[in-house]
């Protein structure tokens, strides 16, 4: 019992919230309109909001002249780097090439000895004076080998370390090319919130006098008042009861004489589903209006966009 006690508070307190949102989120929408409008984000006063005058190439400025230095210093370093890699490679290449002229002559002289005889592991029998001959050789030609290993795996990895490097330095490059199209997705989606934000406000200034009229059958201060009545008076009446207005919560926002005034015209004129539909449908609307505008003017801004590096 207590737990459903707390579920129904828990409820209710959703439920004003709720409405206090719907009654006054179309203040919330014109004060940040207004907001907005007088104080623009820096990006948005400098490139406007009239897509006519901008292009793919305004965003340009972005880049300043010391970013150009930038990107040729950049560009430099990647040649300079390049440069240094061809040249430490050629040196080690040498160093393994007279390596390899070491084990091409100490397997001349491993031959000049001979059909000598092997160990099951393939190594020389030392048996005889030819064979730890062999041996001490093959010994020193396998040394020689593993540096030549270590030498090549030395130029394999000062490709992969240079590679990294360009790499690096290709993204800073590209982080600075792609300041105009940082400029433009931020614009763009200031661009579309304020143009979005202005179409919802109009259709709010249309729409509500439209449902006041409906509600009101053709008294707009009538259809206010139902309004007020079904979205608000009446459940918190049926909940907590009329004295809520007198001396409850409720008494802040809405005085007692007016919710009286309210019961003895509206009572029994709405449902459940009245208020699915009278109060729920503005705020649908614009919403959904809000959602399709957004989308519409991203798209449009599109026209503009910046080539992504």
């Amino acid at each position: 019992m207590r737990g459903l006690a707390v579920l129904g508070i828990v409820l209710f307190i959703g439920y004003i919230l709720l409405i206090g949102a719907i009654i006054i989120w179309p203040i919330f929408n014109i004060l940040a309109y207004l907001k907005v409008l007088i104080f623009p984000r820096p990006i948005r006063k400098k490139y406007g909001t009239n897509l006519s005058k901008l292009n793919s190439d305004s965003f340009d400025i972005e880049i300043s002249e010391q970013d150009k230095k930038n990107i040729n210093k950049l560009k430099k370093s990647i040649k300079s780097n390049k440069e240094k890699l061809v040249a430490d490679i050629k040196l080690i290449e040498d160093k393994i090439t007279t390596l390899k002229s070491k084990v091409a002559n100490i397997s001349s002289k491993i031959s000049a000895l001979g059909n000598l005889k092997k160990n099951n592991d393939g190594s020389f029998s030392q048996r005889s004076n030819d064979g730890k001959t062999a041996y001490a050789l093959d010994s020193k030609r396998q040394e020689i080998n593993s540096e030549v290993y270590y030498k090549e795996s030395e130029i394999e990895d000062l490709k992969y370390h240079n590679k990294v490097r360009t790499e690096d330095i290709n993204d800073e490059i590209n982080d600075i090319k792609n300041k105009p199209w940082d400029a433009w997705y931020e614009w763009s989606t200031r661009y579309a919130r304020y143009l979005t934000n202005k179409r919802a406000i109009i259709f709010m200034f249309i729409g509500f006098p439209v449902l006041f009229l409906v509600l009101g059958n053709g008294s707009i201060m009538a259809g206010f008042n139902a309004y007020v009545y079904i979205s608000y008076i009446q459940p918190v009446s049926e909940l907590f009861g009329i004295d809520n207005f007198a001396s409850g919560f409720s008494s802040y926002f809405i005085s007692y004489e007016y919710a009286i005034t309210s019961l003895e015209i509206f009572e029994g004129t709405f449902d459940f589903w009245s208020w699915i539909l009278y109060v729920l449908t503005m705020p649908v609307l614009t919403g959904l209006l809000a959602y399709i505008s957004y989308k519409s003017y991203i798209e449009k801004s599109t026209k503009v966009e910046p080539k992504l590096y």
